[in-house]
């Protein structure tokens, strides 16, 4: 038995020895269990080495569900926690399968000395490379995933990660319903003028919908930026009449049709009962919601407050959080007021992992409340992930779906605004805003959990019979 142990620690101690010394003198990098998959590689810039791994023989419509493990050396402070991303765009990652070249990522390793071991590659469940690496208690495993579906979208958005995580104060103790905080830790900046000038008035027949009037969609960015009037002309705030001479801004909307908006259930539920239409006035082209002598914006008045019947407002059930408020008057078409469409694509939550979505509304951003709208990016995450971050459990037949929204975090106030999808040259409704986390302590926004949306797919039955 001495013997043995003897045998293991001096296995142990050489694995260490050889670890650090390769990383730290840099001479030689850690050899590859899988070469043709994974490879060492040094940043020309920062001069900090990566992993970069080649995964072939992919194909269009498929599910890249990626695990890649790592031991890594314990050390007592690490900068980051690492991070797996695609090398190219979404986009250009597509049209490399198709000519047949593999998918490329890049891993960025939380320490770089000493460098982290491969330990395991699983595509889709199936383990395509083994590592090894020296046991004990200074080797560590840990575990970074990277899931999407190969599937072309006809224009990627723009992205600008940015990593720092911003926490605000937090005004009210609405805690578990939504909004969605953004980093305006930087002033914002108006795109280039040619994308600030709207189109000229359209004949009322010529509004398809899920179309801006403005360049500016083309041009989206995100973590916080400032929309522009027109930019997503969708999108409409709600108030509370109680007051009548001074309505409250309470929830987000969207338009799917002159009659029609559809928000969150919550979002018009009162003390005890759904919200009588009288109290609930929407305002679709208003861009300043301290301003209701705005020229762009029209009072529309709600007809009938219609929840999905199978929503319950309790905290601890998180289905069916829809609602369609039906106007008395239809609306009127403009270059600020245009339906978003509703989704036609598969139900399969699967097809959409990975892919992103832009959400827009007064939600409260770091600085506080804001009265005029922004707009952020966020991208859909698997069940799994999603239980993970939330540390609980929804099953796969709960109606939801969780969106990473890279540092823009669950708050108060965009309840019930749209989380939309660029198919072709047209935006379509997928999400629902519904709900978010706020830490029980300091009583701020939880800047390391996901939004949560109501997947509006399900409900397409539903809503064309109300609206029919």
């Amino acid at each position: 038995m001495k013997s043995t142990i003897h045998a293991m620690a001096i296995h142990f101690t050489v694995i260490i020895i050889v670890v650090l010394g390769l990383s730290s003198v840099g001479a030689q990098l850690p050899n590859s269990p899988c070469p043709r998959i994974f490879s060492y590689r040094k940043d020309p810039v920062s001069k900090q080495i990566y992993g970069h791994l080649e995964i072939r023989n992919l194909k269009a419509e498929q599910l890249v569900k990626l695990n890649v493990d790592l031991a890594v050396g314990i050390r007592p402070l690490w900068n980051n926690v690492g991070s797996i991303t695609l090398v190219k765009s979404r986009a250009d990652s597509f049209h490399d399968i198709i000519r047949g070249l593999p998918a490329q990522y890049r891993i960025e390793f939380p320490m770089q000395n000493p460098l982290p071991l491969i330990l395991s590659i699983v595509l889709n469940d199936q383990r395509i490379c083994t590592g090894q690496a020296g046991v004990g208690r200074y080797i560590r495993a840990l575990c970074w995933k990277h899931t999407w579906y190969t599937q072309l979208l006809s224009q990627n958005l723009n992205r600008t990660d940015h990593h720092s995580v911003h926490s605000i104060h937090q005004p009210q103790l609405d805690l578990d319903r939504m909004a969605v905080l953004r980093p305006n830790n930087e002033p914002h900046t108006p795109l280039d003028k040619s994308t600030e000038t709207v189109s000229p008035q359209k004949s009322r027949n010529d509004f398809a919908c899920g179309k801006s009037s403005t360049a500016i969609l083309n041009r989206l960015s995100i973590n916080g930026q400032l929309a522009n009037k027109g930019q997503f002309p969708w999108i409409v705030p709600l108030f509370d009449r109680m007051q009548p001479q001074n309505p409250k801004y309470i929830c987000g909307s969207t338009i799917i049709s002159k009659k029609y908006l559809v928000t969150a259930a919550h979002c018009v539920y009162g003390i005890d009962d759904f919200m009588p239409p009288e109290r609930i006035l929407a305002v679709p082209g208003m861009y300043n919601t301290d301003n209701f002598l705005e020229e762009n914006a029209e009072f529309a008045y709600v007809e009938k407050v219609q929840p999905h019947p199978e929503y319950v407002y309790d905290d601890d059930v998180n289905d069916a959080d829809l609602a369609t408020l039906r106007l008395k008057t239809p609306l009127e078409y403009t270059n600020f007021i245009i339906p978003i469409c509703l989704w036609r694509g598969d139900n399969d939550l699967l097809k959409i992992v990975g892919q992103d979505g832009i959400v827009a509304g007064w939600g409260y951003t770091e600085l506080g409340p804001s009265s005029v709208p922004t707009y952020v990016r966020s991208t859909v995450v698997d069940r799994q992930q999603c239980n993970d971050n939330w540390s609980r459990m929804y099953t796969n037949t709960a109606r939801i779906f969780c969106g990473d929204g890279h540092n823009s975090v669950p708050c108060n106030g965009d309840s019930g605004s749209g989380l939309v999808m660029r198919r072709g040259n047209q935006y379509y409704l997928r999400g629902v805003v519904s709900r978010g986390k706020v830490e029980k302590v300091t009583l701020k926004c939880d800047a390391t959990k996901y939004a949560i949306y109501t997947d509006i797919a399900p409900f397409r039955f539903w809503l064309k019979s109300v609206m029919s």
